[in-house]
């Protein structure tokens, strides 16, 4: 992660935690909602994300049906199109700025909007220079997260995931499209940035201690060992 990344996060992470730790009103599509690491219902037929069944598991199995907990997604707690700093810029527009290759041009003088630069597409491996052509995409999906644990976070640290520059790519839209809430055994970016991929989902799953299922795992797993024996000398 560039240096400015790091200072951006750290920005919000510190000088501003009162916005972090925000709690969010609305419901999700069960009728609740998260209270820090409690769920409260509103309504007669919201039911408890079996995340909060202390029969269960202590860790999730192949048996485990992540699709349930999908109701209990609620986009407020994962927000990221926030102005943490108040300088009218959104955490996209902080991430356009910081990852253009050229100068950036703004919509209005007050420079809120990113209008053109230059980014890289690391999924596809395209150029763009218009801004609006791309989307925000979550290296590990937010709705990966919540039904892979984080549903018990705290409201903190839910916010902090989905802020984090670390988890963060600005991607062209069909490709997000493309790869939805989708792990690494169901969704990889084109060959040459595969390595990088996995080598990311390493390191935020294990900077939020977030476990990931086993099939995602395994292809982790072998993808890494590839590109280990790829970077090998070769014999002269």
């Amino acid at each position: 992660m560039s240096n400015k990344l790091v200072l951006f996060f750290l920005t919000l992470t510190v000088c501003f935690p009162g916005r972090i730790l925000g709690h969010a009103g609305n419901l999700d599509l069960n009728g609740g909602h998260y209270w820090g690491q409690s769920y409260h219902c509103h309504v007669s037929a919201c039911e408890m994300p079996d995340t909060f069944d202390f029969s269960r598991r202590a860790r999730d199995s192949l048996l485990t049906d992540y699709r349930k907990r999908e109701k209990f997604f609620n986009e407020d707690d994962w927000s990221f199109e926030e102005d943490f700093d108040g300088d009218c810029q959104s955490t996209r527009q902080e991430i356009l700025i910081l990852t253009s290759r050229a100068d950036v041009r703004y919509t209005n003088p007050r420079n809120c909007v990113v209008r053109t630069g230059e980014w890289l597409d690391e999924y596809t491996g395209e150029l763009f220079k218009v801004a609006v052509k791309l989307e925000v995409d979550h290296i590990i999906p937010r709705m990966y997260a919540h039904t892979h644990g984080g549903d018990r976070w705290m409201p903190e640290k839910k916010l902090a995931f989905a802020n984090d520059p670390l988890n963060i790519m600005l991607v062209e839209r069909r490709e997000i499209r493309r790869k939805r809430d989708r792990g690494p055994s169901r969704y990889l970016p084109r060959d040459e940035f595969q390595c990088e991929y996995v080598s990311l989902w390493n390191q935020i799953s294990e900077k939020y201690d977030l476990q990931l299922s086993t099939t995602d795992r395994s292809t982790i797993s072998r993808l890494n060992a590839d590109c280990s024996e790829a970077n090998l000398p070769q014999d002269q």
